[in-house]
């Protein structure tokens, strides 16, 4: 295998890898292009599948530890308040192997960086944007950052996002379209929220071309929500760092449930994340020379499913294992490839799909449909850290 790893990009694909070949003794360097590793206010959903990975990099318990395991999560009528599909949980550890859990991303963030940290302290560098990859006749990667710095590496790992650099160096750049939806998110505390509407489990309110989705976080002390919309003008702002005016948000939803607002009043702040859902093809290859990307910058996803996030552990362990297992880097990046790309090529697709089967114009159709979600389609059953390679 190279003996060089360079990952570009420290999310939470990114650290799990790194954190996953850190435990198997090789040496690496993740670089991030922010100065610092700030919390994110929001949360993120890990079924089973992700769980699973998270345990092969050892991080599994700590994280249970820290999150909320939603007894059901039930999708109701915006106006009413009327449960349209309500899945039970409680059964989920006994049935897929693993629980279904929902937490505060910077807490899985940090779990993966302490621990990398841990093996090895020099492994993250920070504020290094990347803004060339070129390749020399052994077939080695030099990195050029925005500081004028420059790094070698012999593996080359993007897992820098929507917005690769290293997809659009070393592969190609999909254009983005956008899907015609926006998405607000925020949190509020249980002291803001009342204790009577801080509850258990996770609520989805369906209108035609909207929907709210609240659920706890952080042992139920923090309320998470998204709010998505579809919008009739265009939008500009790939990505969710730019902010929205929560009074707007307010607006929009200003006939949804009770249940829905409340959260919505509560917000004390007067800003909340806001972004504009883009859809990008996935690459037909994610590996070329020693080259391999993961994450969104192989396969960037709607949200529908709340499967990207998943999608990048899984990435992450599978292709951790294959580096590990395999001594010629190519070959272990070819089996990488092989044993993901069929899987996330159908996940992408029923993930584009997801916002027109949910927020269809008639609400009551979701009760009498079969419904289209991870259980469903069966995908909590996969386990990155036992997949053949």
């Amino acid at each position: 295998m190279a003996e060089e790893i360079a990952i570009v990009g420290a999310g939470i694909g990114g650290l799990a890898l790194a954190l996953g070949l850190a435990r198997a003794g090789k040496r690496l360097r993740v670089y991030e292009q922010a100065p610092e590793l700030r919390e994110i206010g929001a949360g993120i959903s890990l079924s089973p599948n992700a769980v699973k990975g998270l345990r092969y990099l050892g991080v599994g318990g700590q994280l249970e530890a820290l999150a909320d395991e939603p007894p059901t999560q039930v999708t109701r009528h915006y106006a009413h308040g009327k449960i349209l599909v309500n899945f039970r949980r409680h059964n989920t550890r006994e049935q897929l192997g693993a629980p279904y859990l929902q937490a505060h991303r910077a807490d899985l963030h940090d779990l993966l960086r302490e621990r990398l940290a841990a093996l090895q302290p020099d492994a993250l560098v920070l504020d290094r944007e990347l803004t060339a990859v070129s390749k020399d006749s052994e077939g080695a990667y030099a990195l050029g950052f925005a500081d004028g710095s420059q790094a070698n590496a012999d593996l080359l790992i993007g897992a820098d996002g929507l917005k690769s650099i290293v997809r659009r160096e070393v592969f190609s750049e999909p254009e983005p379209e956008f899907s015609g939806f926006v998405a607000w998110r925020g949190l509020v505390t249980r002291d803001e929220l009342g204790v009577e509407q801080s509850r258990p489990g996770s609520m989805v309110f369906v209108a035609p071309g909207r929907m709210f989705v609240r659920y706890p976080v952080r042992r139920g002390r923090l309320q998470n929500f998204v709010a998505f919309s579809r919008i009739d003008d265009g939008w500009s702002a790939e990505g969710w760092s730019q902010t929205g005016d929560i009074d707007t948000v307010r607006e929009v939803f200003y006939d949804f449930h009770d249940d829905a607002r409340v959260v919505l009043r509560a917000f004390s702040g007067r800003r909340c994340h806001k972004w504009g859902l883009f859809s990008r093809r996935p690459l037909p290859r994610w590996i070329k020379g020693r080259a391999a990307v993961l994450g969104d910058a192989a396969h960037p996803m709607l949200p529908w499913l709340g499967q990207g996030a998943a999608m990048a552990i899984e990435d992450a362990v599978v292709l951790c294992r294959a580096l590990i297992e395999f001594e010629e880097a190519e070959e272990a990046l070819r089996r990488y490839e092989n044993a993901r790309l069929e899987r996330v090529t159908v996940i992408h697709r029923e993930s584009l799909h997801g916002g027109e089967r949910l927020m269809q114009q008639d609400p009551d159709e979701l009760a009498r449909r079969p419904v289209v979600t991870e259980e469903t389609l069966g995908l909590s059953h996969y386990d990155p850290a036992t997949e053949p390679l």
